[in-house]
């Protein structure tokens, strides 16, 4: 574990093992220990790093919440980026981390790698949940307790199977509770007011594993479908019996699935350019004939 501090704000950051880098950006409102399960999984033969943005998990709180805004927190998740020096790193965001991943496409597009989206949503916010997030703010700072509101939040994140199992809705709850008022209300400002993503993914080249929960009440799978058919390169895995925590609800399916994209991508990069050129060179010779032939 360690600390570094962009443009004045100190952020902690779990940096463990060693090889390809894995970039973890947590979802609303967990923190960096929500990918616990990947960590674990992944620091025999990659460098994980994962993030607790201000006001989550041991980050100190922001200093104006109110002003918080996904292009800001970008321009935060870059600056860590090269000062851990991560060359390119796998991006993998639940949630409202895909909201960030989506501000760094736009902002800083040369400092990330390949893509894993967990249970995001390319959309803007509608009126209602602007407005269910403007409720939130004002009841925090009115002094309602981080541990109310958590406990409304846990039946909606958590299928009835892992609602089932008092050790996994205990552990999520803590999750989600060991965070500051300060940090909850600048995620919900920056989600709210968050720009629609779907410009930004349309025809987006850099390889891109989307991955739902086959339960999930918050971010439909019609939402995680839009995504994979936007970018060019896209794959959806479906995780079965989980909601929208699949990383901790069916942890093993997750990391198989993560794996599996990441050691497809480490071939993708090993393979030499000069059979990259023949392959293509094969490719475009194939078209020219296909043109050529009649229908």
């Amino acid at each position: 574990m360690t600390t570094v501090t962009i443009a004045g704000q100190e952020v902690h950051v779990v940096d463990r093992g060693s090889g390809d880098p894995v970039l973890f950006l947590h979802a609303f409102p967990f923190n960096a220990a929500m990918w616990e399960y990947q960590f674990a999984d992944l620091e025999a033969d990659h460098r994980v790093v994962g993030i607790d943005l201000p006001g989550f998990g041991s980050s100190p709180a922001p200093a104006e919440p109110k002003q918080a805004t996904m292009g800001a927190w970008a321009d935060l998740v870059a600056g860590i980026i090269d000062e851990l020096g991560l060359d390119k790193p796998t991006i993998v965001s639940a949630s409202m981390g895909g909201y960030l991943t989506f501000e760094l496409i736009r902002r800083h597009s040369d400092r990330i790698g390949p893509l894993v989206l967990v249970a995001t949503r390319s959309k803007s916010d509608d009126v209602d949940t602007w407005e269910k997030r403007t409720e939130q703010q004002e009841a925090l700072a009115g002094g309602e307790d981080i541990a109310t509101l958590a406990k409304g939040m846990v039946d909606n994140l958590l299928s009835q199977a892992s609602l089932d199992r008092p050790e996994l809705a205990d552990y999520v709850l803590a999750l989600m509770q060991h965070n500051l008022p300060e940090g909850w209300i600048a995620a919900l400002e920056a989600m709210k007011n968050r720009p629609d993503a779907m410009s930004a993914l349309r025809g987006m080249a850099a390889p891109t594993l989307v991955i739902a929960g086959e339960l999930d009440r918050v971010t439909p799978l019609a939402e995680s479908n839009l995504i994979s058919s936007l970018v060019d390169d896209g794959e959806l895995v479906i995780i079965k019996e989980s909601s929208h925590l699949p990383n901790i609800e069916n942890p093993q399916a997750f990391n198989e699935a993560v794996r599996a994209f990441l050691a497809k991508n480490a071939e993708a990069a090993a393979q030499p350019a000069d059979e990259s050129t023949d392959a293509d060179a094969d490719s475009d010779a194939s078209d020219d004939a296909a043109s050529a032939a009649p229908a």
